[in-house]
């Protein structure tokens, strides 16, 4: 049988426009929806994908939603051991309210006061003032990430963008310590959250 070769190129275009409409029509990437906000699913930390574990909705004062949150760690660590573990590590936050860089450096210093001990605090000194100083403003719909690599640091970024990195496994339990800490987080709920 002979094909009419102007039909067979007609239906080749027509199933091509199908399958491309299909294809635009299913997102390129999967995403995680936490409170209403995406985060990818996975992210890339070094040469490690590191897979979502939690996430949830920070609250001030319960009735100002500040931030929406996800935190990426290694699934086969346990929860109470995701903050003290030598392993990728990354907290998301997309911001929903607009907050001063001088905001960030006040309130992160004031938790870490409250959770490390004064000879903790003495070491990390010189690497708190230099990470504290990168902090920018943030408007409602920015990204801040908190990223720890072993032997490469932790790292700030700002919508993708890295504004600093400072070394040592000591520094990223601290910090990470803000919004993870078994005994006085940031919030409760929200620490929990995460790490479901």
């Amino acid at each position: 049988m002979i094909r009419n070769p102007l039909f067979v190129r007609r239906a080749a275009s027509a199933a091509t426009v199908v399958l491309l409409a299909l294809l635009l029509g299913l997102p390129a990437t999967g995403s995680v929806r936490i409170s209403g906000v995406d985060f990818a699913p996975s992210v890339a930390i070094g040469d490690i994908d590191v897979p979502v574990r939690g996430g949830g909705l920070f609250r001030y004062a319960v009735v100002f939603r500040v931030y929406t949150g996800a935190l990426y760690a290694p699934a086969d660590i346990a929860p109470d051991d995701v903050l003290d573990a030598d392993v990728p590590k990354r907290l998301e936050l997309h911001y929903l309210m607009s907050i001063s860089g001088d905001d960030f450096r006040r309130s992160g210093n004031t938790l870490l006061e409250k959770q490390q001990p004064p000879e903790v605090l003495a070491a990390l000194s010189d690497r708190l003032d230099t990470f504290n100083a990168a902090y920018r403003d943030v408007e409602a719909g920015d990204r801040y990430a908190l990223e720890y690599d072993p032997g490469n640091g932790t790292r700030l970024l700002k919508n993708g963008e890295e504004l600093i990195r400072v070394p040592g496994l000591d520094f990223a339990r601290a910090y990470f310590g803000i919004w993870l800490d078994p005994r006085e987080p940031l919030s409760a709920r929200f620490r929990d959250d995460l790490l479901t």
